[in-house]
């Protein structure tokens, strides 16, 4: 059984909360295991992932891993931007005048300590064995999975205007847990998607918002790891940083094919 890890991972990481998702199966199905509760540093995040990875684990990150750009944006970034920007998907840019942008890395090197590797090659990855780790970006791959002509708004705005966001993320998820591609419910996904989201506000609405996309970011490391390069895409290089996204979405996919 491998372990499919989704960190959607705080830029001020440390006293800030950043979601944790794990799913466990094969090269058929997969389902969402549990959630991280609580985890606001980088220690937390480390032992987390760890704790919950399987002697073969994939870990999707979502944040920069690799910047060697001074200021503007990395390549990854504009190409992401070039191809997404009509969606509303474009990439905010990572450089090392950011004050955060090394967080990334340093979660990597902690990561590697414990026996992880950060040496993605796309056309080597499908059903690959160990325990290793990759960058995505939610925005660009829900544009594909879910089929979308612009992203889901849950990110910003007013809390009641956050509350359709997620309410509409949510129904895509479970839409995406019909068995159809892959991911298949379970009690876990089930308690989440159902939690009432009517009294979140502040904090708890962000924290369900992180966990959410941590659940996403665990289904694109099974993604990835199921498919390698037939279905998902590198942006940019390991040298200067990339980002994958799946290459589409919906049943057209040719599940069981």
């Amino acid at each position: 059984m491998t372990s499919f890890i989704g960190l959607d991972m705080a830029w001020r990481i440390d006293g800030n909360h950043s979601g944790i998702a794990v799913m466990v199966g094969n090269a058929d199905r997969v389902h969402l295991q549990t959630i991280a509760a609580d985890v606001t540093s980088m220690a937390g995040v480390v032992d987390f992932v760890a704790s919950h990875a399987t002697s073969d684990a994939v870990v999707a990150i979502d944040a920069p891993l690799v910047v060697k750009n001074a200021t503007g944006q990395r390549e990854c970034e504009r190409l992401i931007t070039r191809n997404f920007g009509r969606y509303h998907a474009g990439c905010h840019a990572s450089n090392l005048e950011h004050p955060h942008t090394a967080v990334g890395s340093r979660v990597v090197a902690e990561l590697e300590k414990r026996g992880f590797e950060h040496a993605f090659v796309l056309n080597e990855v499908k059903e690959r064995s160990g325990k290793w780790v990759f960058e995505v970006y939610p925005h660009p791959a829900m544009i594909r999975l879910f089929g979308l002509d612009r992203i889901i708004r849950y990110k910003k705005g007013r809390v009641t205007d956050k509350r359709v966001g997620l309410a509409v993320l949510r129904q895509h998820l479970q839409n995406l847990a019909d068995g159809s591609r892959g991911l298949v419910a379970s009690q876990k996904l089930t308690e989440v998607l159902g939690r009432d989201t009517a009294g979140l506000r502040g904090e708890a609405l962000k924290r369900h918002e992180d966990t959410l996309d941590a659940i996403f970011c665990a289904y694109l490391a099974w993604h990835c790891w199921r498919w390698g390069e037939e279905r998902n895409e590198m942006f940019g290089t390991l040298t200067d940083g990339y980002i994958v996204v799946p290459k589409s979405g919906g049943n057209e996919c040719g599940w069981g094919s």
